[in-house]
């Protein structure tokens, strides 16, 4: 029997914390450290999981022969600095999104990867969640002929920005890089290409000003056949709102179209806290172990490595989504559409 491929996870929050649990389920790998800001929270996940190694001390971590490949699942200033370690010392990387907080850094990761011959995978979960998959599956089939037109929606309640101090739009650069990555990466997917002219409106529209968090933004994309596309993007949700991530993506094409709604999760619970929706697709749970996307995605990236195959999300697809980002600001400051 093959040894298991030695994971480090780096930070312990809802991220860390999620792709720890979703790795527990891949027989083809093994956490066997866990890296975070304190003694406390790595212990506590440590634990949680059975893994004897965790602490504080990513150094030592990166020079421990039984890890393979790390999970960078920090805040995004940490990103570019811990996926470059990463790579120098060796080990592949799944690093979540967004994938840092500029093109310099998104370049920098994606050249130390590629001189490392390392993988860089970016967690753009959406390209791993069933429904999207098929979607793109039933395009690739021409079911609905060549895509001419994509709206894509995703929306969170304010609480989420007001609940983590360091989301700031000199941290994260706001809804357009925190969260929009997703949708412009998964857009971008659907249709096949990458946007060629992008416009944009933007700004912090519902919270107050003791937070600066760019919360609202638009975008239009147009696409070299001359497709088009719009994004809506919010972290201004109010409260109670039923759904950490309300999202959707409605795709034309030249002889059909498809709709793919996560809003609508077919578990809904009412408690004396309110109504709330389980996402049943992006980590659903069953007999105590998490499934769905975070699961695939996570299993993608271990056989990606195992077998020597292309990751679906390399490094390229987050350095696009940043450089589409930038642009998308630009059009907003200036009023004028931006070319990619």
């Amino acid at each position: 029997m093959n040894t298991p491929l030695g994971i480090a996870v780096i930070g312990a929050g809802k991220a860390g914390t999620n792709l720890s649990h979703a790795l527990a389920t891949c027989p083809d790998a093994k956490v066997v450290r866990i890296v975070s800001r304190t003694e406390a929270s790595a212990r506590r996940l440590a634990d949680a999981l059975g893994i004897e190694h965790a602490g504080t001390n990513l150094a030592e971590a990166l020079a421990d022969p039984a890890v393979d490949a790390v999970i960078v699942a920090t805040p995004d200033k940490f990103h570019c600095q811990q996926a470059v370690a990463a790579a120098r010392a060796g080990k592949h990387i799944l690093c979540e999104k967004p994938m840092c907080r500029s093109e310099a850094e998104a370049e920098q990761m994606v050249a130390t990867a590629a001189d490392a011959g390392v993988k860089l995978m970016i967690g753009f979960t959406e390209r791993y969640n069933q429904p999207c998959v098929e979607a793109r599956e039933r395009i690739d089939a021409g079911e609905i002929g060549t895509p001419v037109m994509i709206h894509a929606r995703r929306c969170h309640p304010k609480s989420l920005v007001r609940s983590r101090d360091w989301l700031t739009d000199a941290e994260t650069g706001g809804v357009l890089n925190y969260a929009g990555t997703h949708n412009i990466d998964l857009v971008c997917w659907l249709m096949g290409r990458r946007p060629t002219r992008i416009y944009a409106e933007m700004g912090q529209l519902v919270l107050d000003e003791s937070q600066s968090f760019t919360d609202c933004a638009v975008m239009t994309f147009q696409f070299e056949h001359g497709g088009i596309a719009t994004l809506y993007e919010s972290f201004a949700y109010p409260e109670p709102y039923p759904h950490g991530v309300d999202r959707s993506v409605e795709v034309l094409g030249t002889k059909g179209c498809l709709f793919v709604d996560l809003m609508r999760q077919p578990l809904t619970l009412h408690t004396p806290d309110g109504c709330t929706l389980a996402d049943s697709c992006t980590w659903p749970k069953m007999d105590g172990q998490l499934g769905g996307a975070i699961v695939a995605e996570a299993t993608h990236f271990v056989r990606s490595i195992i077998d020597d195959t292309p990751v679906r999300t390399p490094g390229e697809t987050g350095l696009l989504t940043i450089r589409i980002a930038n642009a998308a600001r630009e059009a907003a400051r200036t009023g004028r559409a931006v070319a990619v």
